[in-house]
């Protein structure tokens, strides 16, 4: 029968081992990593691509493009603005506080409508 300390130092021994694994496991994928890195631009000085045609350039597109089939949501174009500010609206969701003045003082929406 094996005693509670002979127990513990078994844990103890299988706790080593895997943490000595786990420091293996990150150090070869940081290898891994380095590799990928280099081949990566590597391909990047052979083909001269831009940030931009790998799609990193930062700017955003006013429509998503990158959105999953099936989500319906899109970017609307602006319906209303405001001749003094230029400030728009596309008129979906809580009316701006420009429009909501104007409208309480007597204007009506149309007056604002983007020909």
């Amino acid at each position: 029968m094996t005693t509670l300390s002979e127990l513990q130092l078994q844990i103890n021994q299988a706790e080593a081992k895997v943490n000595e694994l786990r420091e293996k496991l990150a150090e070869q994928k940081n290898n891994e990593r380095a590799q990928a890195i280099a081949s990566v631009r590597e391909l990047i000085k052979t083909f001269q691509l831009s940030a931009a045609e790998l799609g990193l350039s930062g700017k955003k597109s006013p429509v998503r493009k990158d959105r999953p089939i099936g989500d319906k949501r899109m970017s609307v174009a602006p319906k209303y603005q405001d001749p003094t500010s230029g400030k728009t609206w596309t008129g979906r969701g809580k009316t701006p506080a420009w429009l909501a003045a104007q409208l309480a003082a007597g204007h009506s929406k149309q007056e604002y409508l983007i020909k």
